[in-house]
């Protein structure tokens, strides 16, 4: 059986590198960085790597005090802009922060030798999703495959995956359990020169694909949820991320929003 709001997930997966969670349009989307996927043909693009730490990575610096900060144009949600920092850096992990105008999440990512992994969704260990037709919150269970691995040559596939638990709720009615994952396939394109407010950049081009699955159970009746976004991202060595667009559908229309870095300072 399809669910009646395939539209409304699409929040969980705005991108995969963006997750927005709207609650009731009154507080700007939750952001998050990490994943992306595939594509076919790329030429031969030099590998990046770097030697120290586990943390070290060419396309996303880990350094505490790290701000980046983004504007987002023509989601679903409206325009935002948003910043992320690095709060804390430990010899195996750190965490991101994400600040709006009114409102701070937080995510845990571990270093691992092949690379970076984002342990959550974002926001602490439990998600939350609230709009006009639902409300969900969702605890990350397993954590799979690296969000943005050490090392990247061109043509180079990967996969991310994040286990969900917890309760989604239509209007009117009881919470329900649910589970279900959140896929991210990527594949890196080579490099090209890109321009945004923060400067141009010969950057690393990465496609991906983002899929959010989950199964609730409906006054007896199962409920199969399914979003599925595509996105284009561009990562700066010794920058970051530094653009993204992203293309899906929500609530029957489709939509291509756009994320570009305004500032950044790494120390």
């Amino acid at each position: 059986m399809q669910s009646k709001h395939p539209g409304i997930i699409a929040l969980i997966a705005t991108s995969a590198i963006l997750l927005a969670a709207c609650r009731g349009g009154s507080e700007p989307p939750v952001v998050v960085f990490p994943p992306t996927m595939p594509a076919a043909e790329a030429q031969q693009t030099p590998g990046i790597s770097t030697n120290s730490g586990l943390c070290q990575n060419d396309l996303f610096p880990v350094k505490p005090g790290a701000t980046w900060t983004y504007l987002s144009t023509g989601g679903p949600g409206g325009d935002f802009a948003y910043t992320n920092s690095i709060t804390e850096v430990r010899e195996n992990g750190f965490i991101l922060s994400a600040a709006f105008a009114d409102l701070t999440r937080t995510q845990e990512w571990s270093c691992e030798p092949g690379g970076l992994k984002a342990l959550q969704l974002g926001g602490d260990s439990i998600a939350g999703i609230s709009t006009q037709t639902m409300t969900a919150e969702f605890t990350t269970i397993a954590a799979e495959g690296l969000s943005l691995p050490r090392e990247i040559t061109s043509g180079m596939q990967w996969q991310f995956n994040l286990g969900l638990e917890g309760s989604v709720a239509m209007p009117g009615e009881q919470q329900t359990q649910s589970t279900g994952a959140y896929s991210v396939a990527m594949q890196a394109l080579g490099r090209e020169s890109v321009t945004v407010p923060a400067g141009t950049f010969e950057a690393v081009k990465i496609q991906a694909t983002t899929t959010v699955q989950l199964n609730a159970d409906f006054q007896g009746v199962p409920v199969p949820i399914t979003a599925n976004v595509s996105s284009i991202l561009w990562f700066a060595p010794g920058v970051g991320f530094i653009k993204s667009i992203e293309n899906s559908d929500f609530s029957g229309s489709p939509y291509t929003a756009t994320t570009e870095l305004q500032t950044y300072t790494i120390p």
